[in-house]
């Protein structure tokens, strides 16, 4: 089970506003301010929780998980959060969320359910997720229904608010926080945590939808998971993890070791194995990205030099002529040809 390094990040800088010892909770993490920068950088849930576990007791807030969703934003949800921004509705923006969960975190997917006059999103811990700590599941639920309200104002530029939140845990003392939050009826020692609602605010318009783009995105992401799963092989796990620490100047070999639990010298003896090597796995998937894209001529090549997070699109051009010999736009030509 993984979870998105740059959203702990995220959690780490939100502890340190709450008076926490930021030092000391990017050390539980095992991993460098730096790494934990990379866009889509995972890690291992023990490493997720031991941090989350330290920023807790730090900031000595009962809320934590409930303030923290509340202060992310979409930023750190990478591939997913593009998408998301530019869905048609609401409703689409769920939909792929639930759909394209194992490009990040898989520890606790969301499932969303029609129901006659509402929807229904809910999170359940993974069967995967052997023993997940009690606490710590209430928090990142709790930072995870909070953040999918957020995300909900952000989209539309509208105030809506869920007819009803429900909770997988003992009603506490104190529940002021949430109704604040929430502003809805809340409902506690339930099957399962859920927020419901209304079908009209679910399939409101988000304001930055791009049509054109998001099926760029999806046929990316779709493609990415075909890649994902169908094999089983060593280095098909490096390459999964060089997708999930995506970022312009993508990671380094101790990074992959480290999001695989293992060392730099165990990581390249494996793929010795199965006559792969690290650089040539990385090449790979720098290609695979750029070819993904430049097959739809509605994208720029500004375009996707955006979407790969390079600085320009100069830098772009000569990645690719690197790659193939050939400027994007030969290679366009050619490819109708």
């Amino acid at each position: 089970m993984t979870f998105s390094g740059r959203f702990l990040l995220g959690l780490i800088h939100f502890a340190g506003l709450q008076g926490a010892d930021k030092t000391k909770l990017i050390d539980a993490s095992s991993y460098s301010v730096t790494a934990l920068m990379d866009e889509t950088l995972m890690i291992s849930a023990d490493d997720f929780c031991n941090a989350i576990e330290l920023a807790i007791e730090e900031t000595g807030d009962p809320f934590f998980g409930l303030h923290a969703g509340e202060y992310m934003n979409l930023s750190s949800s990478g591939l997913i959060g593009q998408i998301t921004q530019t869905s048609s509705t609401i409703k689409e923006a769920l939909d792929y969320c639930c759909t394209f969960a194992n490009l990040g975190c898989k520890a606790i997917p969301k499932i969303i359910v029609e129901e006659k006059d509402r929807f229904k999103l809910s999170l359940k811990p993974s069967h995967l997720w052997a023993d997940p700590p009690r606490e710590i599941v209430r928090h990142i639920t709790d930072g995870i229904i909070a953040f999918t309200l957020r995300e909900f104002h952000t989209l539309t530029h509208e105030q809506f608010y869920p007819l009803e939140v429900h909770f997988d845990f003992i009603r506490p003392e104190n529940i002021r926080e949430y109704e604040r939050v929430y502003k809805c009826t809340l409902k506690f020692n339930q099957p399962e945590t859920a927020i419901f609602f209304d079908k009209k605010h679910v399939n409101a318009p988000v304001i930055t939808k791009d049509y054109r783009l998001l099926r760029i995105l999806v046929a990316h992401a779709e493609e990415k998971v075909r890649e994902l799963e169908g094999s089983k092989h060593f280095h098909t796990l490096v390459k999964s993890a060089l997708i999930n620490l995506m970022d312009p100047d993508f990671p380094t070999i101790e990074q992959v070791a480290l999001n695989l639990n293992m060392s730099a010298r165990t990581l390249q003896r494996r793929l010795r194995q199965e006559e792969y090597n690290f650089k040539e796995i990385l090449e790979d998937t720098r290609k695979s990205f750029a070819l993904s894209y430049i097959k739809n001529r509605e994208l720029s090549v500004n375009e996707i030099a955006d979407l790969l997070h390079y600085a320009d699109g100069s830098t772009f051009i000569r990645s690719f002529k690197r790659w193939t010999g050939k400027t994007p736009r030969i290679y366009r030509q050619e490819m109708v040809a």
